[in-house]
């Protein structure tokens, strides 16, 4: 099986290293990645200056492309540009944003990789119970730029009194992080996994468990404290 891995920062060396034993080629359109790759021993990589039709056409035949450009727009461009020249070919695009799932949908991607729902999924494996500060603090994301956290609602944020099922979608395309569990903590001490399908009222004092890039956890946090609800 024929794999091409397009992009080489942190997240495509990663997938590189997990692929190594198979037969992978890596192609870049950036010079300080063509290096990395090279000197990580990744004889197997190439750089193109520019994504177009005549750079592309020049590789062979592959069975599955995976996209993972840092650039969202430039990955949207590069999977958009294979689906085209290699119909027949599986497409595993990365997707940056939530909010640009639907657009990798669009243009037939096979597989979208969205790191936040896969950190928050592995999250939902480990913990089995209440979360604390020093559970957070010794889980190690394989995504520098992801992080979890613990947020308490506020007294009468614009989210007490609201349900989750009503707000969930809503918070995730405004602040691009995923809520993956509510502790009640008048009820339980347990975490309730969102993908449960309960569908909870969230009120002062309940604590929401988020996955995101630590700059959106931070503005999501200071919205909570500084606007309220009706």
């Amino acid at each position: 099986m024929r794999i091409i891995l397009f992009g080489f920062d942190d997240f495509g060396e990663k997938i590189a290293n997990y692929l190594k034993d198979e037969d992978l080629e890596i192609v870049v359109f950036d010079e300080k990645e063509i290096k990395r790759a090279k000197e990580k021993g990744f004889k197997r990589s190439f750089y193109f200056r520019e994504i177009d039709d005549d750079n592309l056409k020049k590789l062979k035949e592959f069975d599955i492309a995976i996209a993972a450009l840092k650039d969202e727009d430039k990955n949207l461009f590069l999977s958009l540009s294979l689906k085209e020249l290699f119909p027949k070919s599986k497409l595993i695009a990365k997707v940056n944003e939530k909010g640009n799932e639907y657009k990798y949908k669009l243009i037939g991607a096979d597989k979208i990789i969205n790191p936040y729902e896969v950190t928050a999924n592995r999250i939902m494996t480990i913990l089995k119970k209440p979360l604390t500060l020093k559970i957070i603090e010794e889980i190690v994301f394989e995504d520098n730029n992801l992080s979890f956290a613990e947020i308490e609602i506020p007294k009468g944020s614009f989210l007490d009194g609201k349900y989750i099922k009503d707000v969930d979608k809503e918070i995730s395309r405004n602040y691009n992080i995923l809520i993956i569990a509510i502790v009640d903590k008048e009820m339980s001490e347990n975490v309730q996994f969102i993908t449960k399908g309960i569908n909870h009222k969230i009120d002062a004092g309940d604590i929401l468990v988020v996955v995101g890039d630590r700059d959106d956890i931070e503005r999501f946090k200071n919205d909570l404290y500084t606007f309220k609800g009706a």
